[in-house]
């Protein structure tokens, strides 16, 4: 499955949904303007990997789940 700004942006609206955060707040612990995670949540630009990771963090989430991608089709240790 092919990275999708529009599948993050749901998976990021959704995740902040559940801890009933707002933009804000959001933007505020991981050290990011609220434009920037407006414009994420709204498809508008890609995650940055830094802020990628810190939002999995924030979230409890993979990076994986949190754009969107089921990790349980990939076997581990394939082609390695």
């Amino acid at each position: 499955m092919a990275y999708s700004k529009e599948t993050t942006a749901a998976k990021l609206r959704g995740l902040r949904a559940e801890q009933r955060m707002s933009q804000d707040d959001v933007a505020r612990r991981i050290g990011a303007s609220v434009g920037t995670i407006r414009n994420y949540e709204n498809a508008v630009t890609d995650l940055s990997f830094e802020n990628a990771w810190s939002l999995a963090d924030l979230y409890g989430v993979s990076l994986c789940e949190l754009c969107g991608r089921d990790e349980t089709q990939y076997a581990k240790g394939v082609g390695a």
